[in-house]
């Protein structure tokens, strides 16, 4: 049998699933390759099945990392835990349960990313990021004991305000109140984890797995930022960039950190390329006879914000959309409920689209999306009409007053028009080219 090397990517999320898949779509012309999958529980792994499937990927391998931790909807490891001020004895108690649980966890990953690795042995691993602290941990792990280079691809832009930012990222503590003996611990092993957000003190993870981690040999220098563990850093956003160099240090970031086109950039590129012929197959698909090919892209739903606002101000875009256009394709984000956000296509005229946005984008005449979306990166490269309102107006149901500053701006983009230039892409380092290279 022919021998591949083997690329082997560890995905956490959904988000992550996609930008992988996005690589391997680029490359699978490259009979040479093989491409290993591990997931994390909360990796819809029926859902990337079927994308794989549809791929007709024959060197594709899917593997669930925690298949009893999906089965019983439990992920131990970095469970949160509550701060509360108890007597010396329960204090103990949950100390000696904190320690035992992360421990054993922390000795199942291990296990388990060490028989991946004995039975693919990869010439490289990609990550989503360094720094979750989650299975990608135990593959850096063993990666730096056997020399196998681990690259982060340029998928998502994260920066430690986007991470302070949202009240369910870290340990959290208003800063007159007293830190608990394992936050004290921590600041003393590990200063960088904590940082300062408005009048909160937060350290990156919880404290007693801060401490296991450490004395298991997972301790990560810089854990707020991308690239302290990694061989590589590729990203795809200037701005990230710059924070990467700046928290690193000049030093550390010299041959290490590159900016490269996304994993997904090829294939927008592709179908900006051929925006006639996708917007014929999406009218033939979809039923579509208006002139502008109009997109929504819904963004994730963070967990602490209520089901039911997110669905009632996503069916307000969506109306207000088609008083001013005839139809609507709408993207949901990978980590979106399909079932859930059905009800949408009551509306006539609204078609959820079962393309990937990375697909299609190149080929709409106005986007409308979250301001805090990732892809706001595509729209103003590829200069197409935009709508945008508030990212954090999801958790609250719109009022009036936003419903018509809302539909002010599609007044305005009919006004305007959607016509628009179709220049000559400027491009940067082609992230699978990079990744040939270093095969």
């Amino acid at each position: 049998m022919e021998n591949k090397k083997t690329i082997l990517m560890i995905a956490n999320s959904d988000t992550a699933v996609n930008g992988f898949l996005s690589l391997a779509e680029r490359l699978r012309n490259r009979k040479e390759i093989k491409f290993v999958m591990v997931c994390h529980p909360r990796v819809q792994i029926k859902a990337a099945e079927e994308k794989i499937q549809k791929m007709g990927m024959e060197c594709f391998a899917l593997i669930d990392f925690d298949e009893k931790g999906r089965k019983t909807d439990r992920d131990r490891i970095g469970r949160e835990y509550r701060y509360k001020k108890d007597n010396l004895i329960i204090s103990i108690g949950k100390a000696v349960g904190n320690i035992c649980r992360i421990a054993a966890g922390n000795s199942r990953g291990k296990h388990r990313a060490r028989k991946v690795l004995k039975n693919d042995p990869p010439h490289m691993i990609l990550l989503y990021a360094d720094n979750k602290s989650e299975l990608e941990k135990f593959f850096i792990y063993y990666a730096k004991r056997k020399k196998i280079k681990t690259i982060i691809a340029p998928i998502c832009f994260s920066s430690p305000a986007s991470i302070l930012s949202n009240p369910t990222n870290g340990f959290r503590l208003k800063k007159g109140e007293p830190l608990p003996f394992s936050a004290k611990i921590v600041r003393c092993i590990s200063p960088r984890s904590e940082r300062y957000s408005g009048d909160e003190r937060v350290f990156f993870k919880q404290p007693f797995a801060e401490i296991m981690d450490r004395l298991m040999g997972f301790y990560v220098p810089n854990p707020w930022v991308q690239g302290s563990l990694a061989d590589m850093v590729c990203t795809a956003y200037p701005e990230q960039y710059d924070e990467i160099k700046r928290e690193l240090g000049r030093d550390n970031a010299e041959g290490r950190l590159f900016l490269t086109e996304s994993v997904e950039d090829g294939i927008i590129i592709d179908g900006y390329q051929n925006r006639k012929q996708i917007k014929e197959e999406l009218a033939e698909k979809y039923g579509l006879h208006g002139k502008a090919t109009v997109v929504i892209a819904f963004s994730e739903r963070l967990q602490q914000w209520p089901r039911e606002n997110d669905l009632y101000n996503k069916g307000l875009i969506v109306q207000s959309v088609l008083e001013y256009y005839d139809e609507v394709l709408v993207s949901l984000h990978p980590k979106s409920n399909l079932e859930e956000n059905s009800f949408l296509e009551k509306y006539e005229g609204c078609h959820i689209v079962k393309e990937p946005l990375r697909s299609i984008i190149g080929a709409a005449d106005l986007v409308i999306y979250a301001d805090r979306s990732s892809i706001a990166r595509w729209v103003e490269w590829l200069q197409t009409a935009r709508v945008i309102y508030p990212s954090f107006s999801m958790q609250d149901k719109w009022t009036e007053e936003m419903i018509r500053e809302f539909e002010g701006q599609l007044e305005l983009s009919v006004k305007k028009g959607v016509e628009r230039p179709f220049p000559e892409l400027e491009r940067r380092a082609d992230f699978s080219k990079f990744i040939l290279d270093l095969l």
